[in-house]
């Protein structure tokens, strides 16, 4: 999805492909923002999950190193002190864990994230939810979007390393999916994801293949990240 002969809206005016990961523990993220971030600069990030992922390190009582600081808990920690987001603009969705004290929220609008609970699905619904992310993030800028399959229940997605009891459908979320097509996604990961605890059936690997099916889909329909410049182009003249 790419067209490598026209001007892009990476840092250096070149068209690069949209990126789909998947994994995997979510530590991965990471590492991925800071690639993203040598073409494209800080991103606004959009993080579909029952967990915030932006604890400081001392919440899991510390570590002998930088680099063992990092986990599936703290990436997003990371990340925003490392400056690869746009402050104030990134989002969780599906939020519903058991949080280690009250300054676990002031520490995720430190690093410049709202936070949607998977509870307000029953008042707002999904198109409340579609309505919050869209306000929240705006359709200009260069959006990440990560999703953990644990933002689903475990009905519908058991196999993965923390379930949290309360989460969405698989069919909430894909239409929550579904309504961020206007959005400039650059890339994307779905992650959390074991095979080897599925069902027989295969839940869980089945429901990862429709999330990814739907991401896709957004991208494929938007076409060409150059596609963004002409556009651009065409509302200045």
């Amino acid at each position: 999805m790419t067209d490598a002969d026209k001007v892009g809206p990476a840092s250096k005016g070149k068209t690069l492909p949209r990126i789909i990961t998947l994994g995997g523990d979510h530590t991965i993220t990471l590492p991925l923002l800071r690639s993203i971030n040598r073409a494209y600069g800080p991103v606004t990030v959009i993080h579909f999950d029952s967990h915030l992922d932006t604890w400081r390190p001392k919440v899991f009582g510390g570590s002998p190193s930088e680099a063992a600081s990092i986990n599936h808990g703290t990436y997003f920690y990371h990340a925003a002190m490392e400056g690869l987001l746009v402050n104030d603009t990134n989002i969780h969705a599906g939020i519903r864990t058991t949080l280690s004290g009250p300054s676990d929220y002031d520490n995720d609008g430190y690093c410049g994230f709202e936070i949607v609970e998977a509870r307000e699905i029953d008042t707002i619904g999904t198109t409340g939810i579609i309505e919050k992310i869209l306000k929240r993030v705006g359709p200009d800028r260069p959006v990440y979007l990560s999703i953990d399959i644990d933002t689903l229940d475990p009905a519908f997605a058991p196999a993965t390393g923390t379930p949290e009891t309360g989460g969405w459908s698989t069919r909430e979320l894909r239409t929550i999916i579904r309504g961020l097509e206007s959005l400039n996604l650059i890339a994307a990961d779905i992650v959390e994801v074991a095979p080897a605890y599925d069902t027989n059936a295969e839940h869980t690997t089945m429901a990862a293949a429709d999330v990814l099916y739907e991401v896709m889909s957004i991208m494929v329909k938007k076409g060409p990240l150059s596609r963004m410049m002409d556009g651009k182009k065409e509302e200045e003249l």
